[in-house]
This record gives structure tokens, sequence and C-alpha cells, in this order.
């Protein structure tokens, strides 16, 4: 009987994210306007979890600067990007960074259009310095990105070493970096799964950083010091790769 519950439950969950992504999505398509857009994004992705019953929570809010900055949190599901859609604010809001990997990723295209979301390549030496004009320009333009530094999740628990791109990127641009952890996404929707369970997930603001430098032994510093200061907030241990 538990496992048909759980069963249910997730086709309840996956209808429910299927309409309200067609519904608030084609709205967000047609709204001509990137706040507005975010804003129908927000409501989005509430009421997928208030309709699936995952309380979600954010703390340290008031800690966000006023200036242009990256938030960088940690990756632990598919759930991440919609749970911080849904917590943090939507004007003027984040600029989220994604790699094309998928050919499925073409149907989400217009939606991640909409809300201005930057797309990049998948990695090679070649668009290595292409994508990071593309971050730069972003900040410099006084967008706020949200990245993932990990880069990819696991299953297992534990926060994996960071990729040097949005270090750099700041530096460039000379904006803050803003340290976040996402606790209870990996639970709610581990990889390897398609049922997700009833677990709270929460997102705390953790402080904000200065870069360092823009010499790269600077820049590896730096991303020690805020894996350090990730940590904590995540409530899982650190790993290697």
């Amino acid at each position: 009987m538990r496992r048909i519950g759980a069963w249910l439950y997730g086709c309840y969950t996956w209808i429910v994210f299927a309409v309200l992504l067609l519904a608030f999505g084609g709205l967000a398509m047609l709204s001509g306007r990137v706040v507005r857009a975010r804003r129908l994004a927000r409501f989005f992705a509430r009421s997928m979890f208030r309709l699936a019953g995952i309380p979600l929570s954010v703390t340290g809010l008031d800690r966000l600067p006023a200036q242009p900055h990256v938030l960088l949190a940690n990756h632990t599901s598919f759930l991440d990007a919609l749970v911080l859609t849904a917590l943090l604010p939507a004007s003027p809001g984040y600029t989220f960074i994604t790699r094309q990997e998928f050919p499925l990723q073409i149907l989400l295209f217009p939606f991640l259009k909409s809300v201005r979301t930057i797309v990049l390549k998948p990695p090679g030496k070649m668009r290595h310095g292409q994508n990071m004009d593309i971050l730069r320009s972003a900040l410099e333009r006084g967008e706020n990105l949200i990245l993932f530094p990990e880069g990819k999740f696991t299953p297992e628990p534990g926060l994996r070493p960071f990729h040097s791109g949005a270090f750099v990127a700041a530096a460039e641009a000379k904006v803050p970096i803003v340290v976040a952890g996402l606790r209870g996404a990996r639970r709610t929707l581990r990889l390897g799964t398609w049922l997700p369970k009833r677990t709270p997930i929460a997102l705390e603001i953790g402080p904000t950083l200065t870069p360092c430098g823009m010499d790269m032994e600077a820049v590896h510093t730096f991303m020690a010091v805020v894996r350090m200061a990730m940590m904590p907030l995540t409530g899982e241990q650190g790993r290697a790769a």
C-alpha cells in the first residue's frame, strides 16, 4: 500500500507540474516583459510546491545586496531551479545559467528565453572563452546571476568540487558573490527516481564575499573560501571529485 501511495502521489505531482507549466509558461512567453514573466514563473513554482504539499522556507533574504552579484548554491536535484524561482524575489530577479546538454531542452527554450535564462554551449576549449564573455557581459549590464558551481549533482550527499567559471566572471566584472545553501531537495527528488517525496526544502542565504583578484591563484583561493562558507549552509559534508 505504501508503494502504491508513493506511485499515486508521484503521478499527481507530475500532472500538477505539467498543467501549471503549460498554463503559466504560456502566459510568461506572451507577457512581453522579463519582470512580468519572472513573476509568473515565481507564482507557477510556488503553486506547484503548495499543491504538491512540499513545504518551502527561506532565511536571509535581507542579506541579498542591491548591486549586481552572483548567487551560488549547491546543486542537489532537478528541483533546485524551481525552488530558487519560488523563493527568491522576482524583481529585479535572477538570470539562471544552464547548459545545452539534452535535446529535450529545446522544448523549454521559449519559456527559458522569456525569463532571460542564459543557455551556454557545452564545455569545450573553444567555447570556454565565449561562455566567460557571456557571463561577464550579463553582470556588466547589471543582471544578477544564479549558478551551481558544482556543475552536476549525484544521488549521494556531499558538496562536490567547484568549477571556476562563476568566480572568473565575478572577478572580471568586479561584482560580489553571495553564498547560499539548499537543504532537502535531494531527498525530495533523488537522482535516479521519478517519485518525489513530501519532505521540506529550505534555502538559506549566507554571506556576501568579494573576489580577491583575477589571477588563477587568487581565483582558486577564493573558490576554497566560498566552498567553506557554503558547506554549513547545505547540511551536507564536502567530498572529493
